[in-house]
This record gives structure tokens, sequence and C-alpha cells, in this order.
């Protein structure tokens, strides 16, 4: 039988979310062709991605594109239908979790193997690479992590009855169900422990990310030292080899030698030297935008993992707001494509060439 009064309350809450609807659809579409706009030029016109420090920028572009369009879509349904009359998409609330967390998950990997990549490649330029037996026990290790994070997910998610009332109609009451912590977890020992975990991953991802960008960022600006002195040089050797003419026609005049080499590698190695540079300052930009977009969520998760009227008990305004910032961690995977375009020229210059056929 129809829940007429479930209804009712549904489309209330539905005009609340309207205007976090409306943005979730613009992230999914201008994410969606950005990610897919990155994977297309680094991956079919950028013939040096994965020997110019760009290695990990396909895959994460792929990430955010499966996470886009997966939790994207899952918000949105959500933001059309927060209540369920009955309890049989249960399976269905576990498995959005499940999936959604796995993505974050996977997300945050790419981030930290991004940063040990720019340190090893920043700092540690001579280091050899590892062997292939630790690059799969590596692998191993980070889908143990995966699963061992996000399976009590699965475990601790579920439908939850509320009692909710209308906004328009006095007086009326009516049961629903909520995708989020199971009843029988609610504030429990072993969900608090959990949450508890997750706030200390996230806690140790974030320090080990910044120690390593800040030894990054130190050995940046030592080498721009260095860079500032080869091009002193490099001035210093011009000079010197415009007076060597004028040591041709007066022979006593003694002039050292400058090899024409030194200035061609000085040259190749500035080149270089920018481009890692600027690539490095992207991945600490875009680590930085990753934790400020996902800290809101973790927030506001274990707050409503702990209450199940957390979100239903405030004011309209208020209620559209949390679920605003509820949502905002999707921008992150919208945001990466306009950084790909403002640090790295290449990427640029190869974009307008595919895509824009006015500067054809």
């Amino acid at each position: 039988m129809k829940n007429i009064t479930l209804d009712i309350i549904n489309e209330e809450h539905i005009s609340r979310n309207i205007p976090n609807a409306v943005l979730l659809i613009l992230y999914i579409f201008i994410g969606s062709l950005g990610n897919i706009a990155v994977l297309i030029v680094y991956t079919r016109d950028m013939k040096n991605v994965f020997t110019s420090g760009r290695l990990f920028i396909p895959f994460l572009a792929l990430s955010d594109l499966v996470t886009l369009l997966y939790n994207g879509s899952v918000e949105f349904s959500t933001e059309l239908q927060p209540f369920w009359a009955t309890t049989d998409y249960e399976t269905v609330c576990k498995v959005n979790m499940f999936i959604g967390l796995v993505l974050v998950v996977i997300s945050g990997c790419l981030y930290f193997a991004i940063a040990v990549h720019r340190y090893v490649l920043i700092c540690k330029p001579h280091h050899g690479s590892p062997s292939r037996r630790v690059k799969v026990l590596i692998l191993i290790v980070i889908g143990l992590f995966v699963l061992g994070t996000s399976v009590p997910k699965f475990i601790f998610s579920g439908l939850t009855k509320v009692v909710i009332k209308s906004e328009r109609i006095s007086n009326i009451t009516t049961v629903a169900y909520l995708c989020g912590t199971a009843e029988s977890f609610e504030n429990t020992l072993s969900s608090n422990v959990y949450n508890y975990i997750l706030t200390v991953n996230s806690f140790i991802w974030n320090f080990s990310l910044a120690i390593m960008y800040i030894f990054v960022a130190k050995r940046i600006h030592q080498r721009s030292k260095e860079s500032s002195t080869l091009k002193a040089n490099t001035k210093e050797d011009e000079s010197v080899s415009m007076s060597s003419e004028s040591v041709r026609s007066n022979p006593g005049i003694n002039a050292r030698p400058r090899p024409k080499l030194v200035k061609q590698i000085t040259a190749r190695s500035i080149t270089t030297f920018i481009t890692n540079n600027r690539l490095s300052w992207m991945f600490i930009l875009m680590t930085i935008l990753n934790a400020v977009c996902f800290t809101p969520k973790l927030v506001l998760d274990i707050l409503y993992s702990m209450d199940r009227y957390f979100f239903l008990n405030k004011d309209k305004l208020l209620y559209s707001v949390l679920h605003f910032f509820d949502n905002i961690f999707i921008l992150n995977n919208v945001i990466n494509p306009f950084i790909y375009g403002f640090f790295d020229r290449e990427f640029r210059h190869l974009f307008k060439k595919r895509f824009c056929f006015c500067f054809k």
C-alpha cells in the first residue's frame, strides 16, 4: 500500500535539496567532460607522459571520473529519494556505501603514491626503482588496506528507522528508513572504534603527505637557488665567448675556453627542472584541495553515524548547508582537470590543439 504521508514528506525534503541536486548535476557534467579530456590528451596526444613526471595523472583522472559518476549518482538519487517506506533496499544501501568508500580510499592511495613519486623524483633523483617483487608486494598491501578500510563499512551500513513529521501538515508523522549506520551498530563500541580508526588514518595520511611535500618544497627552493647560479654562469660564458672573438684579433690576450656542451646541458637541465617544479606545485595544490574537500565529509559521516537525526533536526537553511558540505568531496573530482590546465603548459597546448578549433 502506498504511503501518502511519506510521499508528502519526501516532496518537502526534495524541495530543500533542489540547490544541491542542481550542483551535483553540474559537478557530474563538468567533471566528466574535464576528466575525459584529460585522459584523451595524456594517453593519446602526450608522448612522454610516463617518463616526464606525469606518470600518475591518467590513473588519477580515471579514478576521478569513476568516483564522480558513481558517488555523484548515488548522492543525486539520495537528494531525490531521501526516505524509504520499507527495508527492501538495505542491500543497495550497503553496496553503495561500500563501493563509494572503496573509490575514495583508492583515490587517497593514488595521492599517496604521487607524493612518494614526487619525493623520490625531486629529493632522491638517483635512487633506483624497486624490483618487481617489491612492486607486487606494494600492490598487495594497498589492496589489503583498501579492503580492510572498506569492508567494515559494508557491515555497519544499513537502513535505519526514523520517525519524521510533515512541515506543511501539522500533527502528521510517519515511519521511514534512511541509509546510514544500521540500528544494531548505531553508537556501539565497534562502530565508534571504526570511525576512530578512519579518523586516525586520515590524520596519518595528511601528516605523511605534508612531511613529504615539505621536503619537496625545500628541495625545490634549494634547486631554484642553484638554477639562478647556473643562469648567471651561462651569461658569464656568453660574455667570455664574445670576448674570445676579440682574442682572435688580439693574440696577446689570453681567454679561458668554454665548451659549448656545458651550456647545452645546463639549458636542458633548467627546462626539466622548471617542468618538474611546476608539476610538484601542481600536485601539492591538488593534495591540499583533496584534504579540504574530504574533511567535512569525514566529520559529517561520523556525526551522522552516531545520531540518525543529525540532519533531520536542523532548520531548512542549515539542512541545505550541511548537505552542501556533505557533497563537497565530489568537487575534488571536478577541479583537478582545471588544475592540470593551469600548471601543465604542455597539457594546455595539446588540449587547445585537439579541442579548441578556434586556435587551429
